[in-house]
């Protein structure tokens, strides 16, 4: 596994670089090989942005984006929809998201992204052509079809305007889930402690999510699950078309599977990949 990331030169004068943090795995290993990697010109125009999910994200997820940021003296920003999380999007579209309209990711993640954007160019005050910013996603081939489809590099030109150039990087494209956890690992930061019992740290109930998976999670979060299965009835729609949160908290309810305990807040305890201890198994 390689310990480093290849830069592209065209992206090394770059006027601003974003390390978009979900608190995730391949956050986390994206961060990690940015931050050792990177010239100390290139650190000192970085920030790292967390997009608040809101209801919809794990407790402790933020407090963990933070704590990333600050082990390589990153400065951290976070930023969430003016208008409300995913139940309140849901409400006002009368439906859930699907794998054929992910509405989801355009309202929460990139909106709100493009918003810090335009703030972050007018912070930069460049003047006599576009402020170049570099936006960097842990995003990953091996995630799925669509994703592996995705350029390591292009221009956002929906984002960017005559004012600022947005270039999206996806450094760790190629990178496979091993390497990332040992990057992981290498950071010495553990994980968040979903992580013992979910392969991902999306969403707490994430529609694009397997059935197995929702159970797990409406298991350890059965608050949540009751308060999807109200916009259920709210609205007229399930949670997908093949699987109400009823339905799955029912399925979890009668699972012969050891207990999955709600989890604690993120920094109860210290967890690791692969341990189970009182903090990460709760």
């Amino acid at each position: 596994m390689s310990t480093t990331l290849h830069i592209p030169p065209q992206l090394r004068d770059a006027d601003a670089y974003v390390l978009n943090n979900s608190a995730g795995k391949d956050s986390a290993a994206m961060l990690h090989l940015w931050a050792t990697t990177a010239t100390e010109e290139m650190l000192e125009r970085t920030v790292v942005l967390h997009l608040d999910l809101g209801e919809a994200e794990w407790d402790g997820v933020p407090a963990l984006a933070a704590r990333q940021a600050a082990a390589y003296g990153l400065p951290f920003e976070v930023r969430r929809r003016e208008r409300g999380g995913l139940l309140d999007l849901v409400r006002s579209r009368g439906r859930w998201p699907g794998p054929g309209t992910p509405f989801c990711r355009s309202y929460l993640k990139r909106d709100v992204a493009r918003k810090f954007y335009t703030e972050l160019t007018a912070r930069l005050e460049v003047t006599g052509r576009p402020a170049h910013i570099v936006t960097s996603l842990g995003l990953r081939a091996d995630e799925s079809t669509v994703r592996a489809r995705r350029p390591t590099l292009s221009t956002d030109r929906a984002a960017s305007s005559g004012r600022r150039q947005i270039t999206t990087w996806l450094p760790i494209h190629r990178l496979n889930t091993d390497d990332v956890w040992k990057t992981v690992r290498a950071s010495g930061i553990p994980p968040h402690p979903a992580y013992q019992h979910l392969p991902r740290l999306s969403c707490r109930l994430c529609p694009f999510a397997g059935r197995a998976q929702l159970i797990t999670a409406a298991r350890m979060a059965p608050d949540t699950a009751l308060d999807y299965v109200l916009v259920e009835d709210e609205i007229g729609q399930p949670f997908r078309r093949d699987l109400s949160m009823e339905q799955i908290i029912t399925a979890a309810e009668r699972t012969d599977a050891d207990p999955v305990r709600p989890l604690r807040p993120y920094g109860a305890s210290s967890c690791t990949v692969g341990e189970r201890t009182e903090g990460c198994a709760a």
